[in-house]
């Protein structure tokens, strides 16, 4: 039985348009690279070595950007109304993000769903997914086995199944199926569906 669901949040609850041009070409100044900082994140950390303040400095880079595009975003598939059914139902909501929480967090007051969530892990406090998943379990005290995760990333999903949860796939346009069998979704309302 269904008790909890940790939603991804860009490509699944909303859509940002962020400069990633920009933010490519002020990181690779900064690591003084030609190459292509993708996957963004991953890359991040392999370049900063370790380093800390790198690392910051870099996060603060993508937040700038991330900021400008919190001012124009698109929210997806009625969300706010499917979080508040899904709230009304008592469910534990979840969100994790690879957004930073300055952000985040001027995207949820506009939305006016910040108090939605029993649990809010963006970039800030962990960059890495399957840690995020985890720690909104340990804040929810949930059974992995009672909590869907839904994503629109591929590494959502595998990062759910590797955590014990039940992974659902939002399909957007262009984007691959993982390697296993999971439940997937094309629009947000399906999820009431899954819940019963």
């Amino acid at each position: 039985m269904t008790k909890g669901i940790i939603f991804d949040l860009d490509g699944t609850l909303i859509q940002l348009s962020i400069n990633y041009d920009s933010i490519q070409k002020t990181l690779k100044e900064f690591f003084c690279t030609s190459e292509n900082l993708t996957p963004l994140i991953p890359t991040i950390i392999k370049l900063s070595k370790n380093d800390q303040n790198k690392i910051n400095t870099s996060f603060d880079i993508i937040c700038k950007e991330e900021i400008l595009a919190s001012k124009n975003f698109q929210t997806m598939n009625n969300a706010v109304e499917i979080l508040k059914f899904l709230k009304s139902k008592n469910l534990i909501l979840c969100l994790v993000t690879m957004q930073c929480r300055n952000a985040l967090e001027k995207i949820l007051s506009k939305m006016n769903i910040l108090d939605l969530f029993d649990s809010i892990i963006t970039r800030d406090e962990n960059y890495d997914r399957f840690e995020q998943i985890m720690n909104s379990l340990k804040n929810t005290n949930l059974n992995p086995s009672d909590v869907l995760v839904v994503g629109d990333r591929i590494h959502d999903i595998e990062s759910a199944k590797k955590a014990g949860c039940i992974p659902v796939l939002k399909i957007n346009e262009t984007k691959k199926n993982p390697s296993f069998e999971c439940k997937k979704i094309q629009n947000l309302i399906e999820i009431q569906k899954l819940i019963n």
